[in-house]
């Protein structure tokens, strides 16, 4: 279905990057839009943890080390630029010199420090560069949790998992992680698939197909589709076999 994508969520990942976070905005919203900080507790296949955080506001304040967001529920917040910061939009790379006071941005950040500022709409927002590759923070993760914080103070806890395709039908999806977990989501009318940002719906998914799947107490409510299966060998003919 769809060409490999980096979160973050984000999810969170985008987890990312930031790719789960971007149902703002969208005709139909997903169970994070009005997301304006979440935290991801993420666990990657090389048995590493890491945990990140997004925020998605206005920038109000920017400097050579430093930029600030004001965000929907009015709280402001400051990241330190370093010289290992990215900016990315709409699957491009950008410089730093392309931001300005006024867009629209998601922080993804760990420490205090702007790992990467992404999603940036409003007026002179950076537009028109070559798609590039960017490993971002859900590269190589497996499973975690997804803490959502909502413009109007309430909050939601999913659960992240990603992995491949194996079974689908009659209401239930499994899937096997890269850590050879299976695991089993149930799904229903209100599970939102998205694939490169397009509405989809669980009966456009196909076994072998890599994903991110944020879900509620074992039930589906986001897919992000990252990855095509591979499409299976051709069967041997008469001829071939003799």
């Amino acid at each position: 279905m769809f060409k490999r994508t980096i979160l973050l969520l984000t999810a969170v990942f985008a987890l990312a990057a930031g790719a789960a976070l971007a149902d703002d905005g969208a005709n139909v919203k997903g169970p994070f839009a009005g997301t304006v900080h979440a935290i991801g507790s993420i666990d990657y296949k090389d048995a590493s943890h890491q945990s990140w955080t997004w925020d998605r506001g206005r920038i109000t304040a920017l400097s050579s080390t430093s930029i600030t967001l004001t965000r929907r529920d009015k709280a402001q917040v400051t990241f330190a630029i370093t010289s290992a910061t990215a900016v990315r939009n709409d699957g491009a790379s950008y410089q730093l010199s392309d931001l300005h006071a006024g867009l629209v941005a998601t922080v993804v950040s760990q420490n205090g420090n702007a790992v990467v500022v992404r999603r940036l709409r409003g007026e002179g927002a950076p537009s028109g560069a070559d798609q590039s590759t960017f490993d971002g923070p859900a590269k190589g993760s497996v499973t975690g949790t997804i803490d959502a914080q909502y413009v109007d103070g309430s909050h939601q806890s999913f659960a992240y998992d990603r992995g491949r395709i194996t079974k689908l039908g009659d209401g239930r999806l499994t899937i096997v992680r890269a850590d050879k977990k299976e695991l089993t989501f149930t799904y229903d009318d209100s599970t939102l698939v998205r694939d490169k940002g397009q509405l989809e719906s669980v009966g456009d998914l196909e076994v072998g197909e890599g994903a991110m799947f944020f879900s509620q107490n074992g039930a589906l409510k986001l897919v992000r589709c990252i990855a095509k299966g591979k499409a299976p060998a051709p069967a041997a003919t008469a001829s071939a076999a003799k």
